[in-house]
């Protein structure tokens, strides 16, 4: 370490270009980072700053005499530095990936420390070659990469010699390789180490091929033999059962769409792969893809069955929604979140305020359009939106879900003015959009949600509602809880509480809370509306004797040895089937074997529609995490013959051993085609010994939220109390979702009391969405109308009963006769 100290205090030269890397190099990792929104203006600021560091060293090079090694290698790790500082403005290697980055610094920390091999330990110097022997590939690759590059850069460097950035690759390569020359020379040791640095690389590499290989060819293969078999399901389907779920596979998939890809079969020096934009992530930098894919090609899949894949296996959904405008360079600035807790009737209303921002001031496409997705927890609805127009907030109106689309479109695409709008999507969650978003002022909007709380034996749970969107790196969250009644032995660590049973807290946004208090006694008051009550009674689970004649495996990856053991040992006196294609009889015989296949499958999607003689028929499922929706089915012979059943579908019984349940399942489910149970596996053996199961208790005038232990009537009484009208909202609810599961893929559901039904209880459903649009002349030209006989947006003071629409000219008759008789009696008195 002193000779070190001595080397660089005698060699300015050294001590100079040290300083300017380091420097260099802070400045490019702290503009990495979320304290800086980058812009194309603030990026290239800050490219110019290292490009200034460069050529400031590479005179002081250029005029020193003599010229050592040393100085030229760190003038090329200057340069490289400034290289991917100028990537960040002028795309050419995408953004790499996390491992990238770690080899990269390594590279750069080992040639360095090779230039002071001679003060380093032995064991150092062994580990010092290892890194350069993966240093000079990574060098030699980045250098091939950018051929294409090389004539670009030599005509443009007449300018300023920003281009001749291209050749930093080639300049580190060649440094690299004298550098290992001279200090190898002489030593078997050192060689050795050198070769397993670049052995390792090497292995990994061609170990990722031969994966790519096996699973591209298993992916095309699974749609060759789904289109032979003239398969009931799509070929994406088939394949997102079968593909393992590693990243491999995900990079496959994601191949063009996230990761750069290269082929010989096009035109090397112009095979630019530009991004699209019908995925919403960033375009991504890994050599392992772009050598496989030179090597092995990719697979035979479209790229909307590549998208469909990403949803159903990597929970995608959100990035490939459809765009009218970019939403680059948007983040979530700040979330406020207002939740009002009602114990005794086992329910919440959240309200989440966004602030969003925009970091890219581009003459070009000045406006963005912002994209959310809001997931809720079971049984959610959305019961409000509001979005701050020239700063002043606008509520929503409800209308068809056909309507606000074309709506938004036509504003959004044509005319570029300020909309808004919430549409329900399957799986308990929602779409919103927000346009414009400018650099010039933050958009605020507002979404209100209607929640049944969960019930958790003697207690119950608040789960938080999430979203995916605008990044929410560094963003800020005011969250504010108010209970109607403060539960007892409440905790709350990190709130502070303002009055009683009033909670706040300041801290950054967190996706992921859960609330747990004790279960008070239910409310026994109703919420009245439009010549009917609704009111929550207790939900007691009620059996009915029920010895299955048939039992149907729904068997995936989820299911363990023990579970299918046990089960089947309870069964197997009866008629056991399981789906293969088809529906097949499960025998003492194959079961081993079925097992063992039903064992590669990510998830399955029974067939109910193949269920015969529903009425004495049993379903057993576990699910994992990871399924299609049921409308990504939608065109399908699966879903054509699954559209023939609903329509007279009667309830087959289903029982669920495992705590999830897929999408795809969860659907049908919310349409009453399942007379549903769930539990832990001794639960349900338990039953089918004692030959009883659950049995519906629901039917017009009731709906069912078993996850909250509820029961919401509607009945005539008209009796006003202080209910929360929120009753109204989750009965109409379940009470649509009922309506429209028989007619879901038909869509013939869309029918006037369904919609009447939405309206007057303003939430969004498969039918209706909320849309917030800029002034009173466009509802008028697009024929939205202002929603009467309805409860409207939800609010935080939506807690009572709400009078009759013929109530209202009663209050106010009687308003007008008190004011008279008050006047009266004043000018009375001033007459005396």
């Amino acid at each position: 370490m002193k000779i070190l100290k001595a080397i660089l205090s005698e060699d300015r030269v050294i001590k100079t270009g040290l300083m300017l890397i380091l420097a260099s190099a802070a400045l490019f990792g702290i503009t990495e980072t979320s304290l800086f929104e980058l812009n194309d203006g603030t990026a290239f600021g800050a490219f110019f700053i290292n490009y200034v560091f460069s050529v400031t060293y590479f005179f002081v090079v250029v005029f020193k005499r003599p010229k050592r090694l040393a100085y030229w290698v760190l003038l090329f790790m200057l340069w490289f530095i400034s290289a991917f500082a100028l990537n960040r403005s002028m795309n050419v290697f995408d953004i790499s990936v996390p491992w990238l980055c770690v080899v990269i610094c390594l590279s750069c920390i080992a040639l360095i420390m090779a230039l002071f091999m001679e003060q380093l330990t032995n064991d150092v110097k062994h580990l010092v070659m290892f890194l350069l022997g993966a240093a000079f590939l990574l060098f030699v690759y980045y250098s091939l990469y950018l051929t294409s590059m090389y004539i670009i850069g030599l005509i443009a460097s007449i300018a300023i010699g920003i281009s001749l950035h291209v050749f930093a690759p080639v300049a580190l390569a060649v440094v690299t390789f004298i550098v290992i020359k001279r200090n190898v020379a002489g030593s078997q040791s050192l060689k050795m180490a050198l070769a397993a640095g670049g052995g390792v690389p090497v292995l990994v590499i061609a170990l990722f091929i031969w994966q790519w290989h096996s699973i591209n060819k298993q992916v095309n293969l699974a749609v060759n033999h789904n289109t032979l078999a003239e398969g009931k399901l799509p070929s994406w389907v088939v394949i997102s059962q079968n593909i393992p779920k590693n990243s491999i596979a995900e990079r496959i998939i994601k191949a063009n769409l996230v990761y750069k890809t290269v082929s010989l079969q096009e035109n090397w020096l112009w095979n630019t792969n530009f991004h699209n934009a019908s995925f919403d992530e960033p375009l991504k930098h890994d050599p392992l893809v772009v050598l496989a894919s030179l090597f092995c090609g990719q697979t035979n899949l479209e790229e909307h069955e590549r998208i469909k894949i990403l949803e159903a296996m990597y929970d995608a959904r959100h990035k490939a929604q459809d765009r009218l405008w970019s939403g680059g360079k948007l983040k979530t600035a700040s979330v406020v979140t207002n939740v009002k807790i009602l114990p005794e009737y086992r329910l919440a209303y959240t309200e989440k305020t966004l602030f969003i921002k925009s970091s890219e001031a581009s003459p070009w496409w000045p406006s963005k359009e912002a994209i959310y997705t809001f997931h809720l927890p079971a049984g959610s609805v959305v019961s409000s939106l509001s979005l701050w127009i020239d700063g002043k907030e606008a509520k929503s109106r409800l209308t068809t879900k056909a309507r606000a689309d074309s709506t938004y479109k036509t504003v959004v695409g044509v005319e570029r003015r300020d909309p808004s709008v919430i549409h329900w999507q399957e799986g308990n969650t929602v779409s919103v959009r927000v346009f414009p978003v400018t650099p010039t002022e933050a958009r605020k909007f507002r979404i209100g949600v209607t929640s049944p709380l969960r019930q958790q034996g003697t207690q119950l749970v608040y789960e938080s509602i999430y979203f995916d969107g605008p990044p929410t790196t560094g963003a800020d969250e005011t969250i504010q809880l108010a209970f109607s009644k403060k539960p007892p032995l409440l905790s709350l660590p990190g709130f502070e509480e303002l009055t009683e049973g009033v909670f706040t807290a300041d801290r950054k946004y967190r996706a992921d809370d859960e609330i747990v208090f004790a279960a008070p006694p239910l409310a026994n008051a109703q919420f009245t509306f439009a010549g009917a009550g609704y009111k929550l009674e207790n939900y007691k689970p009620q059996y009915a004797a029920f010895d299955p004649a048939a039992v149907y495996l729904d068997l995936n990856r989820s299911w363990n040895i023990t579970d299918f053991d046990s089960v089947w040992q309870a069964i197997k006196t009866k008629k056991v089937y399981y789906y293969d294609g088809e529906l097949k009889e499960l025998t003492e015989e194959n079961k081993a074997e079925v097992f063992a296949r039903a064992q590669k499958l990510n998830f399955s999607l029974f067939p109910v529609n193949e269920v015969k003689d529903a009425e004495k028929a049993l379903i057993i499922t576990k699910c994992p995490d990871i399924a299609p929706n049921l409308g990504d089915l939608d065109d399908s012979e699966f879903q054509r013959r699954l559209t023939a059943y609903l329509a007279t579908a009667k309830p087959v019984r289903m029982f669920n051993i495992g705590t999830k349940i897929t999408p795809y399942l969860k659907a049908l489910k919310e349409m009453r085609v399942f007379v549903y149970d769930s539990g832990e596996l001794p639960a349900m053996l338990d039953k089918l010994n004692q030959h009883r199961f659950i049995q519906s208790q629901e039917d017009a005038g009731h709906v069912v939220l078993d996850q909250s232990g509820l029961i919401i009537s509607q009945t005539t009484d008209t009796l006003k109390s202080n209910a929360p009208d929120h009753l109204l909202r989750l009965f109409a609810y379940n009470d649509i979702m009922k309506k429209v599961g028989p007619h879901y893929f038909d869509k013939t559901y869309v029918q006037p009391d369904i919609i009447r039904e939405a309206e007057q209880a303003y939430i969004a459903s498969p039918v209706s969405s909320l849309i917030v649009l800029e002034t009173q002349a466009d509802y008028e030209r697009f024929g939205i109308d202002e929603n009467k006989d309805s409860l409207k947006n939800a609010s935080m003071k939506s807690s009572g009963a709400v009078p009759e629409p013929g109530e209202w000219l009663l209050v106010l008759i009687a308003l007008a006769v008190i004011n008279f008789l008050v006047y009266r009696a004043k000018y009375a008195k001033q007459d005396i």
